[in-house]
């Protein structure tokens, strides 16, 4: 069973990397087709980029937290802690700009729907 402990941490870094690249790589598409012109895709490009900061940030350091459980770093206790505790709030950042400060589509809000009379 000891190899089974690392393949799901290992396999875990591979689909958050994998997940990581797709956000990049619409971060870039959007980049190259929406005009920063009106506030709505000012607020896009702008949550999209700090959600692919905040994603990087948690890819890499959900890395350095695997590297210190497989011993491959030294591990002292408060940096164990530290890492934890940073990949935690880029996550929870990560949610805040997904959900909070990247506007949802203008079609589907609930602003643009007409009144019934």
């Amino acid at each position: 069973m000891g190899w089974f402990d690392n393949v799901i941490p290992i396999l875990f870094i591979f689909i958050f990397m994998y997940g990581l690249v797709k956000q990049l790589q619409e971060s870039v598409q959007l980049h190259k087709t929406i005009s920063p012109t009106t506030p709505y895709y000012k607020r896009l490009l702008l949550g999209n980029n700090l959600f692919s900061f905040a994603f990087a940030g948690f890819v890499i350091l959900l890395i350095l937290n695997v590297f210190l459980y497989m011993g491959i770093l030294p591990q002292i206790q408060s940096v164990g802690n530290t890492v934890s505790l940073f990949s935690f709030l880029f996550l929870l950042l990560m949610f805040v700009f997904k959900f909070a400060v990247i506007p949802k589509d203008p079609q589907h809000s609930l602003r643009s729907v007409p009144k019934k009379p």
